[in-house]
């Protein structure tokens, strides 16, 4: 829990700073600034679950169509909702994409990775095997 929360932190101001970066410095659009963001801090945060948040002993690959379909549809809700709150909140981008990043990860994200992309798994004797690959009673 401790690593998702640190990387929902990262996520959030890496998003607003590359969203000012390509707004404001460049000169792109909300709508292609943002797309651009997303892009590059949904990448990163594959990485960052895969090897801090939900560090796990199966190859990334048996959960990637998981991940794709979850990245997927976190990444159009936030997209939808960041744009269109953008448009009713002009000039607030870093608390509009703050929000939108909390929101989607509270309440759609974690879910979805603790309990279906990265699960918990029974394993040999009885035992759990967490996240982290370590044994606890079942």
């Amino acid at each position: 829990m401790f690593w998702f929360g640190v990387g929902g932190g990262l996520s959030i101001l890496a998003s607003t700073q590359l969203y000012k970066l390509f707004n404001a410095y460049f000169g792109l659009g909300e709508s292609v600034a943002y797309a651009l963001t997303l892009a590059i801090v949904t990448t990163l945060l594959f990485l960052w679950n895969y090897f801090l948040g939900f560090k796990t002993d199966r190859h990334w690959t048996h959960a990637a169509w998981r991940q794709i379909v979850c990245q997927g549809g976190c990444v159009a809700l936030d997209y939808l909702m960041v744009i269109t709150l953008l448009r009713i909140f002009h000039g607030h981008g870093d608390i509009v994409i703050a929000f939108v990043k909390i929101f989607v990860a509270v309440f759609v994200k974690f879910a979805l990775y603790h309990f279906w992309i990265y699960p918990q798994r029974a394993s040999e004797g009885g035992r759990r095997r967490t996240a982290e690959g370590d044994g606890e009673s079942a």
